[in-house]
């Protein structure tokens, strides 16, 4: 059996991870820079017809930058795997460790121990700093940026069944913990519509909701509406229930969105999408360990083939069809056709396996 010095080299393990690491970090720059640089021109001309001031943007893409970031980590994990190990094989050194007996499972065994630690960090960082930056990212866009514009803009609606009835909610604001245009319909037998409450706005004093500008309709089952007092009206749900309706999958944490979902799931509601993405929380960051998997061996190849631009260009077209074959799967899944785990895991089950032929043909 291998001693763990025949396994981890410390020289040797040094030299790659440095080599790995290095590259790996320039590139995620890169990338960050190169996607918040495309973001920022594709909602430029939201910006200058919203009047957004500078401060605004600047904050918006300074809370959106953490979540590209994370969006970025694999590929830029592939490339430094190609481009820091491509560097090492220009210059013949996997020609000599081949010469001296070491294998490409033990150049990779160093590589792929720091994958794994570096997907533990991609899902805490996921958890945590992405979780709340993008929520803050949310409400600097709605309530900074797009209150701006004029008092005939459409506002994003969001449909909940609630203990309450139905509500229809133009803006939520999770920072502020409020709702404006708040609009609740109650049903009868039959399914028929008894009452309609409008709610300008409400706030959350920490004990229950302040409602402004409330105002309540009876509809007569002869016909015609009736204004009636809205006195007796209240909202049961507290503000971490509506406040999560308005919220897409990567502002949750994994825990808070099954909780979101379970608590769809209570109150009628129907979480299907929502369980592809509290399963891609758990596969996405291993897709580190997946693509140093399929990054060694194309870039030690290079050692052995005249074109290391060719390895390059596949390992890069390799991590590009990994993304589509991720959308393409998670579109099947929210759609019905596959089922939330398979859809979730399946582009990390394909390319594991390219990778693992990989290694396995490079020995």
């Amino acid at each position: 059996m291998p001693s763990l010095l025949t396994l981890f080299p410390p020289i040797l393990s040094r030299h790659l991870l440095g080599a790995f690491l290095r590259t790996t970090a320039l590139c995620l720059a890169s990338f960050v820079a190169i996607g918040l640089i495309v973001d920022f021109f594709d909602r430029f001309d939201g910006f200058i017809h919203h009047g957004a001031s500078g401060s605004a943007i600047f904050r918006y893409f300074l809370f959106r930058a953490p979540l590209f970031l994370a969006r970025a980590a694999p590929l830029a994990i592939l490339a430094g795997v190609l481009l820091g190990f491509g560097g090492l094989s220009r210059h013949n050194e996997f020609v000599a460790l081949r010469a001296a007996g070491v294998g490409v499972w033990q150049v990779s065994t160093a590589t792929l121990a720091a994958a794994v630690a570096l997907s533990g960090v991609l899902f805490l960082w996921n958890e945590g700093v992405v979780t709340y930056c993008s929520q803050q990212a949310h409400d600097v866009y709605a309530f900074e940026i797009r209150s701006q514009e004029s008092s005939h803009r459409v506002h994003r609606r969001v449909w909940y069944r609630g203990l309450a009835g139905f509500y229809n909610i133009k803006r939520v604001s999770a920072q502020k913990k409020a709702l404006a245009g708040l609009t609740v319909y109650q049903l009868g037998r039959g399914f028929r519509p008894v009452r309609v409450i409008e709610v300008e706005k409400a706030t959350w004093n920490g004990k229950g909701w302040d409602l402004i500008g409330a105002r309540a309709y009876r509809l007569r089952r002869t016909g015609g509406v009736e204004t009636i007092p809205a006195d007796d009206f209240h909202l049961p749900e507290p503000p971490e229930v509506l406040i999560g309706v308005d919220r897409d999958a990567e502002e949750f944490s994994y825990f808070g969105l099954r909780h979101h979902i379970e608590s769809l799931r209570r109150k009628g509601g129907d979480p299907s999408e929502l369980l592809v993405d509290l399963h891609l929380k758990l596969a996405v960051p291993l897709v580190s360990i997946v693509m140093v998997m399929v990054g060694i061996p194309l870039a030690t190849q290079g050692s052995r083939t005249s074109n290391l631009a060719s390895a390059v260009a596949l390992g890069l077209g390799i991590g590009f069809s990994y993304f589509v074959v991720l959308a393409f799967a998670r579109a099947l899944g929210q759609g019905g056709a596959l089922n939330p785990v398979i859809a979730a895991w399946t582009a990390n089950g394909i390319f594991g396996l390219i990778g693992l032929f990989l290694l396995l043909g490079g020995d």
